[in-house]
């Protein structure tokens, strides 16, 4: 996977971060927990998707740190 894609892939956690926010102040408790599993599921699997392409390009030693 080309850096820019990683890129873009970091970039959608961080705008579903921000949603995480607004999710927090939503009323429904219902609501609200439905979404949460959505968006968390969502960002770990754009993190795992990260990771396997760092790791296939073996940049997953010491060097990352």
């Amino acid at each position: 996977m080309p850096m820019k894609s990683q890129m873009e892939q970091l970039q959608r956690i961080a705008s579903l971060c921000v949603a995480l926010e607004w999710v927090a102040a939503y009323p429904d408790l219902a609501g609200r927990d439905a979404v949460l599993k959505l968006i968390g599921e969502e960002v770990s699997t754009t993190i795992q998707g990260v990771i396997y392409s760092v790791e296939l390009k073996g940049g997953g030693g010491a060097e990352m740190a």
